[in-house]
């Protein structure tokens, strides 16, 4: 492959990744793959991406200019590097244009199955988390809660408003249960884990699964595996959009 034909196509595949991945900022997307406060070094990655395309193509045209200006230097038969590098840096442009964007749902539960409480996170119960609004805490807060308190019984009856995604477990919860689950993400989703409070309410058979509701109620207690887990017994569920942020952060 000749060379100017090979910077070229660098410096189309360059910008196409830029503009993928603005797009995805613009959409809000970018979320759905990495922790919000990886956003701003993603965009000087943008920014970075863009200023090698620009310079491929000032390359290349400085290279046209100098054939039309010394056409006896011309070389025909320059070649440029295998064209295998192209090929490496078109499989995520591919792979990002043909699998459809969406966030970690219970498909990702057999590969990284769910927690019911909240291990794998601080084990600080900052005193934040008791300041807050009890329809404030999202389902991490209120496992904290649970998990890192030897007295449950002041969280009982409080009441919740947690928004998440459905799953049905039929091993583990009554017909009228389901768990409302979010991932729980350090750094990208590579990383997410699954967190899920396990909510009662008569019209459970209604839901689909992975569908996002908001779950408002009162606070129960349940036991899972040996463990006393917070549950909702639900006074409304209702349908939401996903969330801009659909991952929680611990």
């Amino acid at each position: 492959m000749p060379q100017r034909m090979f910077r070229s196509y660098q410096g189309l595949l360059l910008f196409g990744l830029c503009i993928f991945f603005v797009l995805k900022a613009v959409n809000g997307q970018l979320t759905w793959y990495i922790n919000s406060r990886f956003v701003p070094l993603t965009i000087i990655g943008i920014l970075f991406l863009a200023l090698l395309a620009q310079t491929l193509f000032s390359e290349i045209r400085r290279s046209r200019q100098h054939e039309l200006e010394h056409p006896e230097h011309h070389h025909e038969h320059d070649h440029a590097p295998s064209s295998v590098t192209l090929w490496v840096m078109l499989i995520p442009l591919a792979i990002g244009l043909l699998i459809p964007a969406r966030p970690l749902d219970s498909s990702a539960f057999s590969t990284k199955g769910f927690n019911t409480s909240a291990p794998l996170v601080s084990s600080d119960s900052s005193a934040s988390i008791f300041e807050t609004e009890s329809q404030e805490r999202n389902i991490l807060q209120w496992l904290k809660l649970f998990n890192y308190q030897d007295d449950i019984t002041e969280f009982i009856g409080q009441e919740a408003s947690v928004v998440g995604f459905v799953y049905f477990d039929e091993d583990t919860l009554e017909a009228d249960q389901f768990f409302v689950s979010r991932f729980v993400v350090s750094c990208c989703s590579a990383d997410g884990f699954a967190i899920a409070m396990p909510v009662r309410w008569s019209n459970a058979s209604e839901l689909q699964q992975d569908s996002w509701v908001v779950v408002k109620g009162s606070i129960a207690s349940i036991e899972l595996d040996g463990q006393r887990t917070p549950m909702i017994t639900a006074e409304s569920v209702e349908a939401v959009n996903i969330p801009d942020q659909p991952y929680l952060y611990p």
